[in-house]
């Protein structure tokens, strides 16, 4: 096995491990730090993703710069969606009161 499959190897198994974590953190109950876990989980997938398979260790500062841009970017639409979620509440529609039809 060449020295570049075995990196690939070892990165695949990584994130095979932290999918099983994953898995397990939903059948834990630990409040309001499973969010913050789940979320740590998701941000170290995310970076072997980009830095291994995305060649990013490699790159040069300009493609690492546009894929920051690019994250960032999505954090911002992340972060848009959630704050108009957060400010929507429940309205209720009035029900249509019909009149007694004439004979």
């Amino acid at each position: 096995m060449s020295r570049a499959a075995g990196v690939i190897l070892k990165i695949w198994l990584g994130l095979f491990a932290l999918l099983a974590l994953t898995t397990a953190m939903a059948f834990v109950q630990l409040g309001s730090a499973n969010l913050a876990i789940a979320v740590a989980i998701a941000i170290a997938k995310a970076a072997l993703v980009l830095w291994f398979f995305m060649e990013l260790k490699g790159s040069t500062g300009l493609v690492r710069a546009f894929a920051l841009a690019g994250f960032l970017w999505l954090l911002i639409l992340i972060a848009l969606t959630w704050t108009d979620y957060s400010q929507r509440r429940d309205v209720k529609v009035p029900v249509a009161i019909s009149s007694p039809r004439s004979p």
